[in-house]
């Protein structure tokens, strides 16, 4: 881990944030010689999200019949596109 002055900070602070972004370098920022913030790339403050499950054969097939079903009620006449637009799907 690196660690750079306030002072060094603010005068680099653009390439102190690339080296975080894009080469994943953790940096404490000290003032007065004691750790006072850290720099780190968005992975570290920020994980990511859970990945969505897959669903099983069983639920895919329902969520399909389900939507056959909604899209097969609606009135001929009625444009998708329009259907879409309105947020009724």
């Amino acid at each position: 881990m690196r660690k750079a002055s306030l002072a060094h900070a603010k005068a680099h602070l653009s390439e102190i944030v690339d080296a975080a972004e894009h080469r994943g370098k953790r940096i404490v920022i000290l003032r007065h010689g004691k750790p006072a913030a850290a720099i780190v790339p968005v992975g570290v403050a920020i994980p990511p999200k859970r990945r969505a499950r897959a669903l099983s054969s069983k639920a895919a097939l329902r969520s399909v019949r389900i939507f056959i079903e909604e899209f097969s009620s609606a009135d001929p006449k009625t444009s998708a596109v329009e259907d879409l637009l309105r947020g009724r799907r």
